[in-house]
């Protein structure tokens, strides 16, 4: 059984439109969904372009958002679409949602190739071959821990006193975007204390998601530290940082 939502698009999948905004299908058999599916492929292009209609699939652990363009399916992780989309044929996405019995099932995840052994190498090859290994193993090594390095949350020391919080708050609340073209994202920060973040797409703002925020410091680096989408460095009056993305002051 899969869990599905619509957002923009109507309960069969046949038109979109702002009216529709998001409507909870329940749970659908594989019949039912393979069904949606082919239906939401034939989206009229314009209307697509327009709303930005997509399906919200879940099972298990596994939540995946998908988008179509051109007669294909986009799947996004929904709890983190910063994640570029893979492209999948209907029968390969239910696939992905069939594997997915675990927290770390997801049609991104890419297995380390295996090399062949040989069933008689000669010694040279055999050598060659040992040195590969070596190398492989040690870059695999590399990757894992700098990984873990890289995405290992600092200590935050959250900004509590009032006077600071509203002097620093003055300089933070605005909007800041990577560019002006389509593709480039932008942060909203509001006085609020809550953040929005989205994509520019060709005529709407597109992967529109939003979150709380809360001054602080990690490493003496002021910063908004969000309970769901890691931290953003505040590294002046008009220059954010957010996964190594720099983004500039636009209001």
């Amino acid at each position: 059984m899969y869990r599905v939502t619509t957002e923009n698009l109507a309960h069969d999948a046949s038109t979109a439109g702002a009216a529709y905004e998001t409507a909870d299908l329940g749970e659908m058999e594989t019949p039912e969904l393979t069904t949606l599916l082919e239906t939401f492929l034939r989206l009229d292009p314009i209307e697509n372009q327009e709303h930005d209609p997509h399906l919200v699939v879940s099972r298990r652990s596994l939540k995946l958002l998908i988008r179509t363009g051109g007669g294909r399916l986009l799947v996004y992780e929904a709890r983190d679409q910063s994640v570029p989309a893979v492209e999948m044929t209907i029968p390969e996405l239910l696939a992905a949602l069939e594997r997915s019995p675990g927290p770390t099932a997801s049609p991104f995840t890419r297995k380390e190739p295996e090399l062949p052994t040989p069933s008689a190498p000669h010694r040279s090859i055999a050598i060659a071959m040992l040195a590969v290994g070596l190398a492989l193993n040690g870059y695999t090594l590399y990757s894992v821990f700098y990984i873990q390095d890289v995405n290992k949350k600092p200590a935050v020391t959250l900004i509590t006193e009032p006077a600071e919080v509203a002097s620093r708050m003055r300089t933070v609340v605005g909007t800041f975007a990577t560019g002006n073209r389509v593709g480039d994202r932008v942060i909203v920060v509001n006085a609020n204390g809550t953040l929005r973040f989205y994509e520019n797409g060709a005529s709407a703002h597109i992967n529109d998601s939003s979150d709380s925020y809360r001054l602080g410091r990690h490493d003496g680096q002021l910063c908004l530290a969000t309970p769901e989408s890691g931290l953003v460095d505040v590294t002046g009056n008009d220059t954010l940082v957010y996964y190594r993305d720099v983004y500039q002051r636009t209001h």
